[in-house]
């Protein structure tokens, strides 16, 4: 686990403030997965994460629940955790999971919209952009990803904000691990949401679904069948 030694109140999700000693140990380890310090596959250890963290296992027991709930950890035994692995196929489906979701959210959230939320918006793709200047992936993606929740959370419907919510950690994963890869610059890929507000602003009710697809299912497209085969 010495290898995973980060800063535990780096990045969390914007959903949670780090409080008690599990929201602090899933802080840990959610950071760690998500940053790749604890790969794929690699094994958690109740036990051996309790004493870096110097509290007891039922702390970490809780945070491990809240990770195997987002995706990012599974139980295979009574004592064994594992980061998940997830193959492109996998990825591909939950990615077109989510533009469907979002695409019914955005039409509902289009008729609905402010100016104060869609400048709400506006100063996440700054805070994005800045993020992309310093060259941090992880809180680059908290506020893209927020981005998406917002739009999610406006258009009124529990129903799709529980369907999207669970995608958060695997969709963040792996856009940590993939754009910067495909994007010259990180402030590039803030850039990408400017459509989506002029969208909104104008409430452009007929071109907003579309915008959404484009936009969540873009590095799809951005893929060589080569670089497909990396990540299987």
């Amino acid at each position: 686990m010495a290898d995973a030694t980060i800063e535990a109140d780096k990045l969390f999700h914007p959903r949670r403030t780090v409080r008690s000693l599990a929201d602090q140990v899933y802080a840990y380890l959610r950071t760690a997965i998500i940053s790749e310090q604890l790969a794929p596959g690699a094994r958690i250890v109740e036990l051996e994460i309790a004493n870096t963290m110097g509290t007891s296992q039922g702390p970490v027991r809780e945070a491990l629940q809240r990770l195997e709930r987002e995706g990012l950890v599974t139980k295979q035994s009574h004592s064994a955790t594992f980061v998940t692995t997830v193959s492109i196929d996998e990825m591909y489906e939950l990615f077109s999971i989510r533009s469907v979701i979002e695409g019914f959210a955005i039409r509902r959230t289009v008729a609905r919209v402010t100016s104060q939320q869609c400048d709400q918006l506006q100063e996440l793709v700054e805070a994005m952009r800045t993020a992309g200047q310093r060259d941090d992936m992880l809180e680059l993606t908290e506020h893209d990803l927020q981005f998406h929740r917002l739009i999610c959370q406006w258009s009124g419907s529990a129903t799709l904000q529980r369907a999207w919510d669970p995608l958060y950690g695997q969709t963040q994963r792996f856009v940590v691990r993939t754009h910067k890869r495909y994007f010259a610059s990180l402030t590039d890929i803030a850039d990408t949401h400017l459509p989506i507000i002029v969208a909104l602003r104008a409430h452009d009710e007929a071109n907003v679904s579309r915008l959404i697809h484009e936009h969540v299912m873009l590095i799809w497209s951005m893929f060589g069948q080569e670089e497909k085969k990396e990540f299987l």
